[in-house]
């Protein structure tokens, strides 16, 4: 295996939705594998974007972002984020997905996820070809039902799991998407 190529013996990996605004207010909504709870007391989790990216521009800009955690009843519409749309496309219309306004910051969240995590920029360094974002978690709101014994309820909830490229790990089997 090539020393490029690494990260994926680390693998399944949590999939998330980021999402942002620019100071114009135009909604962006990137998928991330390269995420992480890093902290506690206090509350942060760190995302790794590639600098040219328009969420980690949006970031810079606003100092805020959503961290939405999806199932796998919107895998297809998770991948059609990750397409290259002009700054001012919105992902969530391309892929069909509902913004939900936050409690707190400025992007909205995404009303079919199974969780929308607020975050304001705690810090953001460089580290290689991407910039690891630290998020200070500030609100978190789930589906009702999305937890059991205070944790998410994954044979109910089916959160998605990145394995590389296409491919992704719903549940006990690996799917991937068009």
């Amino acid at each position: 295996m090539e020393l490029s190529n690494f990260y994926r013996v680390l693998a399944p990996r949590t999939t998330v939705i980021v999402t942002t605004v620019n100071q114009k207010g135009d909604i962006n909504a990137a998928p991330f594998s390269f995420t992480m709870p890093v902290s506690v007391d206090p509350p942060l989790v760190a995302v790794a974007s590639v600098p040219t990216h328009h969420t980690y521009h949006n970031i810079q800009e606003t100092g805020e972002f959503v961290v939405n955690v999806p199932g796998e009843e919107i895998l297809d519409q998770l991948w059609v984020t990750a397409g290259s749309f002009p700054e001012d496309v919105n992902e969530l219309e391309k892929a069909h997905l509902t913004a939900k306004k936050s409690e707190i910051v400025k992007a909205p969240g995404i009303e079919e996820c199974l969780a929308q995590i607020e975050c304001k920029v705690h810090s953001d360094e460089k580290c290689g070809d991407h910039q690891l974002v630290v998020g200070e978690v500030v609100n978190v709101s789930l589906r009702k039902d999305a937890l059991k014994d205070d944790l998410l309820d994954v044979e109910k909830m089916k959160p998605v799991l990145h394995l590389g490229g296409k491919n992704f790990v719903v549940g006990d089997h690996r799917q991937q998407v068009e």
